[in-house]
């Protein structure tokens, strides 16, 4: 299986992967049936009952549905969209690749559940196996070239794909397994592009400090400022 062509490395050491047209595969993916009795009973220890599913309509492989979970956080109430379909493939990871997880979902806090953040969380779900390429912690995706906000924001245009802030949700590949891969989250947090340029150049830790030091909120704000 052919990987995707590295364009070189940004100043962090961070590789620069640019891929085709993605292919799209119908059918049903093999033990799908089993892997998502799986993970909903993982879902459940981990958010309880899922207010709403978003399924995904095409026969598309993997198939890929998006779980609506209330949670409360405080007095607030707060919502969890999880991709469910996603870990059912693993990702093709380079060959120079160590101890990075295989099988994935995402994960994305928000104050209110919105169709356009259920529709992109399905569209990145889909984008490695279509590209035959991964997505890991600390990766960075711009939405297109040059790169579109998202969501009615004015500045928020790229994705980063973090380990999820949650504590409990960080427990996820303890309890799911799949053939023996456990499955990890993602948590999906848009930047502005200078905020990605930063990390680009200043590295995965540098970015974890400055969203430490601007206490950057894990439920998602729209309309928040640019940290750089």
């Amino acid at each position: 299986m052919s990987e995707p062509a590295d364009e070189g490395k940004t100043p962090d050491g961070t590789s620069v992967i640019r891929h085709d047209t993605a292919t799209t595969k119908l059918g049903v993916t093999p033990h799908a049936g089993r892997y998502r009795k799986a993970r909903e009973s993982a879902y459940a220890q981990l958010c309880g009952e899922a207010l709403k599913v978003s399924h995904e309509l095409l026969p598309l492989v993997p198939h890929v549905d998006v779980y609506i979970f209330q949670r409360k956080r405080g007095d607030q109430i707060v919502y969890s969209l999880v991709t469910g379909g996603m870990s059912d493939l693993e990702v093709t990871l380079p060959r120079r690749a160590v101890d990075v997880p295989r099988r994935v979902e995402l994960i994305f806090y928000c104050a209110k559940p919105r169709e356009e953040y259920i529709s992109t969380l399905r569209w990145v779900a889909h984008f490695p196996h279509g590209n035959k390429s991964w997505l890991g912690h600390g990766h960075t995706m711009p939405n297109g070239n040059p790169p579109a906000p998202f969501w009615g924001s004015t500045i928020l245009d790229t994705l980063f794909f973090l380990p999820p802030i949650v504590t409990k949700d960080q427990t996820l590949p303890e309890l799911l397994q799949l053939d023996g891969r456990p499955v990890h989250f993602l948590w999906l947090v848009p930047l502005t592009t200078p905020e990605c340029n930063f990390k680009l150049e200043s590295g995965f830790e540098a970015m974890l400090d400055l969203f430490q030091q601007r206490k950057h909120p894990h439920i998602f704000h729209p309309n928040r400022p640019s940290y750089v």
